[in-house]
């Protein structure tokens, strides 16, 4: 029988010490994260765990007590400081192995969760499903939010209401997303990202403002299919305007699979109740296997610098971790299980206002390898496309280095010959 209590009076239920998993992206519960903040008792020796959000949810979940430690997937400004104090532990993990890491390899005491009541005397997960859905059969207490400010999940399975110990009504918007400046270089990368899709392909897109600027630049294509980890500000324009219905996909056919949608309250807003979006927990839009059997699959992500051998890093800048791996590789990987699959790797050539080159001669030795050269088949910024797929090593530099910030191609040339000579030809 679910207890209904208000958020300061459940969060005095967490055990000291216990291992708390909170439910991250849109659905964060953040009148209980409040509370816990707020009450001197709560959180004492707990451990908290969650898949934040880069510029979405911006909680450093180690600061809820002083004796509290964290968990976390991703580097934020956020949880920076903690990291470097030893509090937040990094754990890097592809996403597809973080759902297992939370399904079957950490003990649970606690998991909270935000969900919409139901008409049927269940609940649903108006925020899609994600990771939630590897903690719920398994914690041994969960306190959810029941917001009424959640969209109607449509499609995403109920949860019975005997599965909920706790609840706490509430009503407030989800975090949202911002969306950065689309710069002329933005919009070049995506327009050159899109002239390599074609109708009837099956997308995936990253999260950031590149990505929306790609949905915008496929406003002329037809057929295209959804299968993505998250539904971007964009994607209802062409969902609605028919460019995308899922009419060619090979599986799920006529649905726009997603785990969560990041964004917007507008794009929050026009999920509410619909059922040709079908929500998919972590352990599905990431199965490499499930994506290898959508004929045409694209996945397009993208990353902080590519070096000359197309090894990919996306996480780290000067050995600190700003991201996470994520699961732009468990896309990477299905795409070329896919057949008419490619897996791209798009962003702007150059970083800092132009003063740092994204194409790099090698990875620095504090750099972090998110992708393998194995991995991607095609790198695209603003002066065009590289082809790597089935390219020797000696021919990658050459394409890579004709894609890069001409200010800095001669450079690039120069060090590649120093670092291989005698190694590879040319």
């Amino acid at each position: 029988m679910t207890e209904f209590l208000e958020a300061a009076e459940a969060v005095k239920r967490i055990p000291a010490g216990a291992t708390v998993y909170i439910q991250g992206s849109a659905g964060e519960p953040t009148d209980l994260v409040s509370a816990i903040a707020a009450d001197p008792e709560a959180g004492r020796g707990c451990t908290f765990v969650g898949v934040a959000v880069p510029g979405m949810n911006r909680n450093d979940y180690s600061s809820l007590h002083e004796s509290a430690r964290a968990i976390a997937f991703f580097g934020t400004p956020d949880n920076r400081d903690s990291m470097a104090s030893g509090k937040t532990a990094f754990i890097p993990k592809q996403y597809h192995a973080l759902y297992r890491y939370l399904e079957q390899d950490l003990d649970i005491d606690v998991a909270l969760v935000s969900l919409r009541e139901g008409p049927d005397g269940t609940y649903r997960h108006g925020f899609g499903l994600d990771s939630q859905s590897a903690v719920l059969d398994k914690a041994k207490l969960v306190i959810a939010e029941i917001n009424a400010g959640m969209p109607d999940g449509g499609s995403a399975p109920p949860v019975p209401a005997d599965r909920i110990d706790i609840a706490v009504r509430t009503d407030h918007p989800g975090p949202t997303l911002g969306i950065g400046e689309i710069t002329p270089d933005v919009q070049a990368v995506a327009d050159n990202v899109a002239a390599m899709i074609a109708d009837g392909d099956c997308i995936q897109i990253g999260i950031g403002t590149l990505p929306v600027a790609l949905l915008r630049a496929l406003r002329t294509k037809n057929d295209l299919g959804i299968h993505s980890g998250m539904l971007a500000d964009g994607m209802p324009e062409l969902i609605d305007n028919g460019n995308a219905n899922g009419r060619r996909k090979s599986i799920d056919t006529g649905l726009h699979v997603a785990g969560v949608p990041n964004g917007s309250q507008a794009l929050y807003d026009w999920t509410d109740g619909r059922r040709d979006i079908a929500w998919r927990p972590i352990s599905y839009t990431h199965d490499s296997a499930v994506i290898g059997r959508i004929d045409n699959f694209i996945s397009i992500n993208s990353g902080l610098e590519v070096d000359l051998f197309g090894q990919l890093n996306a996480e780290t800048v000067k050995g600190r971790q700003i991201s996470g791996t994520g699961g732009s590789v468990d896309f990477m990987r299905g795409a070329q299980r896919s057949r008419g699959g490619k897996a791209i790797l798009a962003m702007t050539a150059t970083a800092a206002r132009g003063k740092v080159s994204r194409i790099v001669a090698g990875l620095d030795p504090l750099g972090i390898t998110t992708g393998l050269r194995t991995d991607i088949d095609h790198v695209v910024t603003e002066h065009g496309a590289a082809h790597l797929k089935n390219l020797p090593v000696h021919q990658r530099p050459e394409a890579l280095i004709e894609i890069a910030g001409p200010d800095f191609r001669e450079e690039l040339r120069d060090a590649w010959h120093d670092m291989t000579k005698g190694l590879w030809p040319g």
